[in-house]
């Protein structure tokens, strides 16, 4: 708000407008974003690493659309694991099992 002396030496009030937009919407394509399931997994499979590395474990985890972040406090560090959509495997030669 600010305030403005009239030419008539009255101030007056004045409301100052921002533009904001706002997302009203979901995401375009939902099937993209890693589902709740992969982050999980992927949670897990990364405090597993760590323990089984000796290192310590997050102090914080937070899901992002496509990833995880891992924060660890100490060392001021984040992780971030993203999650690729799986890809389909076809192998480039055929095997025989005979």
């Amino acid at each position: 708000m600010a305030r403005v002396t009239g030419s008539s030496g009255v101030n007056v009030s004045v409301l100052e407008q921002s533009s904001v937009l706002f997302r009203c919407r979901g995401l375009r394509d939902p099937a993209g974003m890693a589902t709740l399931v992969e982050k999980i997994e992927t949670e897990t499979r990364m405090r597993k690493l760590l323990e089984d590395s000796g290192l310590p474990q997050p102090d914080h985890v937070e899901y992002g659309f496509t990833c995880i972040r891992l924060f660890f406090k100490e060392s001021m560090t984040v992780v971030v694991v993203d999650i690729d959509e799986p890809e389909e495997v076809t192998p480039d030669i055929e095997t025989d099992a005979a």
